[in-house]
């Protein structure tokens, strides 16, 4: 009952979240349409974007590193002394700031080499505005540090809806001010509006933090604290960046395949993100908190039944996502992509790779969820070597199978590595955690896998006799239908999250009703 307990308030929370960051994916497409249709796509705009991408290609490592090994460090101080915990993350506050202003300033100081590296085709009048919108932007690389860390800050006392609501003030505020300011403003004007949004984003969770977090000015940052940090910091900094070694790899492999190769590879990857941003990467910050709680109060026996209830349940939640992107990739991506000149090379392209993504899903969500029962128990290291293993094995593979099947090898290379990688997680996390048992599961498994069966014919059944539907009522009919059968069959199996997860509704419909109606 606990663990069903536990399951319910996670699914709960992750389901809120996912819903605040899908409207807030739906301003963040608003926000680039009116700028699109303000700026239109010269060379300014080409500045101004790349402009603001900087931050996100030379420090998205350095920021998620920081705030990932503060949460444990934190949440541990939490359980012990509030009081104290919020002197240390002062501390790390100024400390961050110290480092953004100095990794800013170094940045600022090479541009006019870092520009014509990242930006080589841009004429020199181009080059030149590029840096001047670069330096604005880095300057304010403070705002992007905070970010993080208040978020993080949020996110260790379970508050997990403030830094995607402030998240959405961000896209508000840049959204207002294009419209304010009109059309044909300059790109200094536009950046300006951008780095605002940045400001009240920051503002906001600042506010929200301020009930529940109380800053004090540190007589010292650096000490023995600190050090606890970097030593956490580091290994899951390199790890971040082996990932990105891996990408860059991928784009090598593509090069080779055929013209168009390395962009079908970006369009897929693009559909990748959206799914694990929403669901693997949701759950995973919400479980991070309760993980390191868990640990730090040496309470093994929560920790791993909370480990273990959290694969399950993203092993049910990813399988059927998994199933419709491997049998309707070919829709996905029309209805995504297809128009203009996405000519149908492309479309087999992006089509392939998606399709090879689509079944890493479950290996991936597991995978990253031990990584974060790992830092919990503050130990980087473990998934920083099986990470390294696993982009070695990504590399090998990728080769041999692209030889084979083109371009979906690298693809499904990458999907056999994140499996590997999921799987030595597993047997690492065993030898730490002997009382994690996935034995009394099986039942729930077996219920899961037996349920995506029937769905794998129900979809691929859909696929062959609703051609005559057009692409997006086909997509809608059949995703509806599978999930509905999914988790009506593993109700009527009585699988024990599915069953409680509806008990949990039933009640609250019908304490709703009561209260309503004073019944």
């Amino acid at each position: 009952m606990m663990a069903a307990n536990f399951s319910n308030k996670l699914f709960k929370i992750s389901a809120i979240v996912s819903v605040i960051v899908i409207i807030g994916k739906f301003f963040g497409f608003a926000r680039d349409a009116i700028i699109a249709s303000f700026y239109g796509a010269t060379w300014q705009t080409d500045a101004f974007f790349l402009a603001q991408s900087l931050p996100s290609v030379i420090f998205p490592a350095v920021c998620n590193s920081i705030s990932t090994a503060f949460l444990s460090i934190y949440v541990s101080k939490i359980v012990m002394d509030e009081t104290l915990a919020d002197k240390y993350a002062s501390k790390i506050l100024c400390l961050t700031g110290v480092i953004s202003a100095f990794l800013s300033t170094l940045a600022i100081f090479f541009l006019p080499i870092l520009i014509p590296l990242l930006a080589p085709g841009f004429t020199s009048e181009q080059t030149q505005l590029s840096i001047y919108l670069s330096r604005i932007v880095l300057a304010t690389f403070i705002l992007t540090m905070a970010q993080y860390m208040f978020s993080s800050i949020l996110s260790s006392k379970k508050l997990f809806y403030g830094a995607q609501i402030a998240g959405l003030f961000y896209n508000l505020t840049v959204i207002i001010l294009v419209f304010l300011l009109g059309k044909n403003q300059s790109m200094s004007t536009l950046t300006w509006s951008v780095v605002c949004g940045h400001v009240i984003q920051v503002t906001v969770l600042v506010l929200i933090s301020k009930n529940h977090f109380n800053f004090s000015w540190p007589s010292r940052i650096f000490d023995k604290d600190c050090l606890l940090l970097f030593n956490l910091m580091f290994p899951i900094l390199i790890g971040n960046s082996i990932v990105q070694i891996n990408n860059i790899v991928d784009r090598i492999l593509a090069s080779f395949v055929a013209g168009g190769a390395v962009s079908a590879l970006s369009y897929s990857n693009t559909l990748n993100r959206f799914v694990t941003s929403i669901i693997i990467t949701i759950l995973s910050t919400v479980l991070y908190p309760y993980f390191a709680e868990s640990y730090t109060k040496n309470n093994l026996t929560d920790f791993s039944k909370r480990l273990k209830q959290s694969c399950v349940l993203l092993a049910m939640l990813m399988l059927p996502v998994s199933i419709i992107t491997v049998i309707f990739s070919p829709d996905i991506v029309r209805a995504v992509y297809m128009r203009g000149k996405f000519g149908y090379d492309a479309f087999l392209m992006t089509s392939a790779l998606l399709a090879c993504y689509g079944g890493m899903y479950i290996f991936s969500s597991i995978q990253e969820i031990i990584a974060r029962a790992f830092y919990a128990m503050k130990d980087a290291k473990t998934p920083l070597k099986i990470a390294a293993i696993a982009i070695l094995a990504n590399s090998i593979l990728s080769i041999i199978l692209t030889h084979f099947i083109g371009i979906g090898g690298i693809a499904l290379g990458t999907t056999l590595s994140v499996l590997m990688a999921a799987y030595l997680l597993l047997r690492k996390i065993g030898e730490y955690l002997p009382m994690l048992n996935f034995k009394d599961s099986f039942a729930s498994i077996k219920k899961i896998v037996f349920a995506g069966l029937i769905i794998g014919f129900i979809g691929y059944a859909c696929s062959i006799y609703l051609t005559h539907l057009g692409v997006l009522l086909r997509l809608v009919f059949s995703n509806i239908l599978i999930f509905s059968c999914y988790f009506g069959l593993l109700y009527l199996l009585k699988c024990e999250e599915v069953v409680f997860f509806c008990k949990a509704i039933q009640r609250k419909l019908k304490h709703s009703v009561q209260r309503r109606y004073n019944i």
